[in-house]
């Protein structure tokens, strides 16, 4: 039975729900199986693509099959709300798509997620907006 198992779980979302034990999360499917094992510090959900985990103070992202889908090295990162995930790694942000790629360099100072087709920026102190394509506009 679920709860004599987890000590916390959460609602399915694409398929999948969040579980912890002993401090520790992972995801489930429909049927009880262990998707991941338990072992992140933290992790978000699956929504319009890969979910977000946390292990040892860094962030990255897996497939719904567990699979880690970037190295688990960002200091921040957010969703897939719109396109591209923001990403931040040493003070600079930039972007990856769901497969994990980074699509648009790390080189911002601060990053917004995308909304309507694009992110807000600001770099050297200028703040503008780029296109999911990393092209800048109105700066």
């Amino acid at each position: 039975m679920l709860s004599e198992k987890y000590e916390w779980w959460a609602c399915f979302s694409e398929g999948l729900a969040r579980v912890r034990a002993d401090g520790k999360w992972g995801f489930i499917n429909r049927t009880g199986k262990e998707i991941t094992p338990l072992k992140y510090d933290e992790i978000g959900f699956f929504f319009k693509g890969p979910a977000m985990v946390k292990l040892d103070g860094k962030w990255g992202f897996i497939n719904r099959t567990g699979k880690e889908i970037t190295p688990l090295k960002y200091d921040e990162i957010s969703c897939f709300f719109e396109g591209p995930a923001r990403v931040k790694l040493n003070g600079k942000c930039g972007f990856v798509d769901r497969t994990g790629k980074e699509v648009i360099p790390l080189k911002y100072d601060e990053a917004w997620d995308f909304c309507e087709g694009r992110a807000y920026v600001k770099l050297d102190g200028k703040y503008g907006f780029i296109d999911k394509d990393g092209n800048e506009a109105a700066r």
